[in-house]
């Protein structure tokens, strides 16, 4: 029998837009700030990085963002890296929240 939390993750993940999935990547990122997880959080960074779609224009700064934040990890310099993408990500969510908002309506 799997483990119902693991279920729940997986199904909250398989039933998310693509922009809520942008929201759970920069959790997983604060997450492992808070951890000090150097490792994972360039990880996570790596994969915000290869998501990418360089044919829109914020796409770029983001790359610029994503990797001073990896320099900022290697530097365990952890309180800078959630001082830069805590807002990012509160944005992310409130464009995903208007977006499943506007559907509805």
């Amino acid at each position: 029998m799997q483990n119902p939390q693991l279920v729940y993750q997986q199904q909250s993940v398989m039933d998310a837009s693509p922009l809520k999935l942008v929201v759970k990547m920069y959790d997983l990122v604060i997450q492992a700030s808070y951890r000090e997880d150097d490792k994972k959080l360039r990880e996570l960074l790596s994969a915000l990085i290869q998501g990418l779609n360089f044919d829109y224009e914020p796409a770029g700064q983001l790359f610029e963002i994503y990797r001073y934040c990896q320099d900022l990890s290697r530097k365990k310099r952890f309180n800078e890296i959630r001082e830069i993408l805590e807002p990012l990500r509160d944005t992310w969510d409130e464009v995903a929240n208007n977006r499943q908002t506007a559907k509805i309506a």
